[in-house]
């Protein structure tokens, strides 16, 4: 007699069943049984005949697998013996196939494949590079239904203990955007990874190291003899004159600059902000971009590594400065607090000033930004600062900006 979702239900393993520990059999028909185990777990069994030897395959359990579901899954059997195909060997294939989809490693590459379609470089590189460094050789290898929170967690604490608190907190999210992105595509159904950031502590934010506008002759003149890298020589040039930040020159292109206006336009996707950024470039900063454009080692991008064959690293400015004697005292990112404090100093407009820094909404710039807002006032106040850089490289310490910042307030107000 076929079985019914009641017979089933009332079943129990018999006391032979309990005592021989060997499971109750109960047939549904055409190969299919309900093997009723001493434990109490009933699984579906398909048997059949395989090159003349009895054969049996467990296909699931009851309830997880209903009756109904039992029966397709015994005739899919059915036709894979019809066809000459091995049922037991076609499972063993699934279950690889299925295997090598749930490797943590093959979801994660296929989300940053593609968050690399809309990411900016610089973001995307960052990330990635983590993920292959802190994440990959710690998770990469495992099923991603067997991770767990603490897998994760340990992986947060390594970045943590490197002093890298907030890359820490990064990685983690990381992470947990790849289980949603599992989730999605139905191969995890939780998210281990859930609130693990704030087990690691805030870093204690600090200022960028900088010097001090006293010590910007004796920089500029090192600068100047540096006998390094000449497109890292001349980087960290028009770092000083233009106090972008240094991915900004790093990922900077020909075809944004306009060297008849005299302006560099920074795509939003490359902006830490996400907005359009206007660069007013003095005559000193589109020297540099001339020399560099005479060399011709790249018709893309300006500051191009011929070694690496692509964008110069970070590392590759911060290794000049501390080469140069400037280790804990001078960062690429020095050069825009220098900026700023002088600016501020003589007086200049605060909102052009910020808006020239790019800096976050949160720094009290109007939500409504244009890239061109103040930008006659923020290119004049450019030029000063390029002349005031030319001297500081002079000795012209006495005369720093004042002259310049008199005709500011005669022309200005």
């Amino acid at each position: 007699m076929p079985l019914t979702h009641t017979v089933i239900n009332k079943l129990q393993p018999s006391a032979k069943a309990i005592e021989s520990k060997r499971p109750d059999k109960h047939s549904d028909g055409n190969g299919l049984q309900l093997w009723v185990r001493y434990t109490g777990v009933k699984s579906w069994i398909s048997a059949y005949r395989w090159q003349g030897k009895q054969q049996t395959l467990t296909i699931g359990t009851y309830p997880v697998m209903s009756l109904q579901d039992a029966r397709q899954r015994n005739i899919e059997i059915k036709r894979l013996i019809a066809d000459g195909v091995n049922p037991k060997d076609h499972k063993k294939e699934q279950q690889a196939s299925q295997n090598g989809l749930n490797v943590f490693d093959n979801i994660a590459q296929s989300w940053y494949s593609e968050r690399k379609t809309y990411l900016a470089e610089s973001t995307f590189s960052r990330n990635y590079s983590a993920y292959m460094r802190d994440v990959k050789p710690s998770i990469g290898h495992k099923n991603i239904n067997d991770i767990t929170a603490p897998d994760i967690l340990a992986i947060g604490k390594a970045v943590e203990a490197r002093g890298a608190n907030e890359m820490a907190r990064r990685t983690i999210r990381e992470v947990g955007q790849i289980f949603k992105h599992a989730i999605r595509n139905g191969l995890a159904t939780h998210n281990p990874a859930t609130d693990l950031a704030e087990a690691i502590k805030p870093h204690k934010t600090t200022n960028h190291h900088r010097i001090t506008s006293q010590q910007l002759p004796k920089l500029l003149k090192d600068i100047d003899a540096y006998g390094g890298d000449v497109l890292v020589k001349l980087g960290l040039w028009f770092l000083c004159y233009t106090f972008v930040r240094t991915n900004e020159i790093r990922f900077m292109e020909w075809q944004d600059i306009d060297f008849k206006r005299g302006l560099w336009t920074i795509p939003a996707d490359k902006m830490k902000a996400g907005r359009l950024h206007i660069v007013p470039l003095a005559p000193q900063a589109l020297a540099i971009l001339e020399q560099i454009k005479e060399l011709g080692f790249s018709d893309q991008y300006v500051f191009f590594n011929t070694s690496t064959r692509k964008p110069y690293s970070q590392n590759a400015f911060i290794n000049a400065l501390w080469n140069m004697g400037y280790k804990g005292e001078m960062t690429g990112h020095g050069f825009r607090g220098l900026a700023s404090t002088t600016l501020h100093e003589q007086e200049y407009m605060h909102e052009a000033i910020e808006l020239q820094l790019a800096h976050d909404r949160e720094n009290k710039i109007s939500a409504a930004y244009n890239g061109a807002q103040h930008l006659k006032y923020r290119t004049d106040m450019m030029h000063q600062w390029a002349n005031f850089i030319d001297d500081a490289y002079a000795g012209k310490l006495d005369n720093l900006i004042r002259a310049d910042f008199k005709q500011h307030k005669q022309k200005h107000g």
